[in-house]
C-alpha cells in the first residue's frame, strides 16, 4: 500500500496487519540545467516493486529526497520524520543507494533500520526489488 493513495475505508481494514513502513531516500543533484534522475528513478521504481510484492504488511511513504552535502541535516530531518511516523510501526525502513552508506554511518542512529541499494550492478529493478523483499522478510521473521 502506498500512503499516497490511501483513503480512510483502506486505512481502517488493512491497519492491523500492516506493520512495517518504507521511506526511500535519493540524492537530487542538478549539474548546469540538467537534472541528474537515475538514482531518484531507480530508487522509487525498486521502493514501488517492494511495496507490491509486500502489499498487506508493508506502507510505502513518499520519498525524501534530498540535496545537501551535510548528512547531519539530512539525518536530523529523518529522525524527525521518524518521530512524526513512526507510532506503533514494528519496522521503520529507510531505503537509500549504497554510495551515501559511508556518508550516512558515522550518524546513524534512531529507532530506525537502514537497506542500501547497491551500487554498480547487472541486478534489473526487479531483482533488486526481490532482495530487499527477502531482506524485509527475514527481518521480519528475526523479530
Amino acid at each position: 500500500m502506498r500512503l499516497s493513495s490511501l483513503d480512510h475505508e483502506d486505512w481502517i481494514r488493512w491497519a492491523p496487519y500492516v506493520d512495517t513502513l518504507l521511506l526511500p531516500l535519493y540524492r537530487i543533484r542538478i549539474s548546469g540545467k540538467q537534472p541528474v534522475l537515475g538514482e531518484a528513478r531507480r530508487v522509487r521504481e525498486v521502493a514501488s516493486r517492494v511495496e507490491r510484492e509486500l502489499t498487506g504488511r508493508l506502507l510505502l511513504l513518499p520519498a525524501i529526497p534530498y540535496a545537501t552535502a551535510d548528512p547531519g541535516s539530512l539525518l536530523q530531518y529523518v529522525e524527525h520524520v521518524a518521530d512524526e511516523v513512526k507510532g506503533d510501526f514494528h519496522h521503520f525502513i529507510l531505503l537509500a543507494p549504497e554510495a551515501y552508506r559511508t556518508w550516512l554511518d558515522p550518524g546513524i542512529k534512531g529507532n530506525w533500520e537502514w537497506m542500501f541499494l547497491p551500487g554498480k550492478t547487472d541486478l534489473e529493478p526487479e531483482e533488486l526489488a526481490m532482495k530487499v523483499s527477502d531482506e524485509i522478510v527475514t527481518r521480519w521473521n528475526e523479530t
